[in-house]
């Protein structure tokens, strides 16, 4: 652990809706550098489809790995289609 830095060993997964599991997995398939895994589902938006908010533990896939809280905002379209919105650092 980094002098200062948090500790995540406590951190327990969450069991997502399906709607919002599917997008999850839809999204984070595609990102590289880093293993995604939510922690607590915040909940949703009905805007153009719907947005869904998950804090997930993000743990690099490095040597040494980091983990981080990362709040992530995904988008599914009225077609289905997910999209991340936006992934930020908590």
């Amino acid at each position: 652990m980094t002098l200062g830095g948090w500790n995540y060993d406590e951190v327990k997964g969450v069991t997502l809706p399906q709607k919002a599991e599917s997008a999850f997995t839809e999204v984070t398939r595609g990102l590289v550098g880093a293993n995604y895994e939510p922690v607590l589902y915040a909940g949703s938006q009905v805007v153009n489809g719907v947005n869904y908010c998950i804090i997930a533990l993000q743990t690099s896939v490095t040597a040494h790995p980091e983990q981080r809280l990362m709040k992530m905002i995904i988008n599914v379209d009225s077609s289905g289609k997910s999209r991340l919105v936006s992934v930020n650092v908590i």
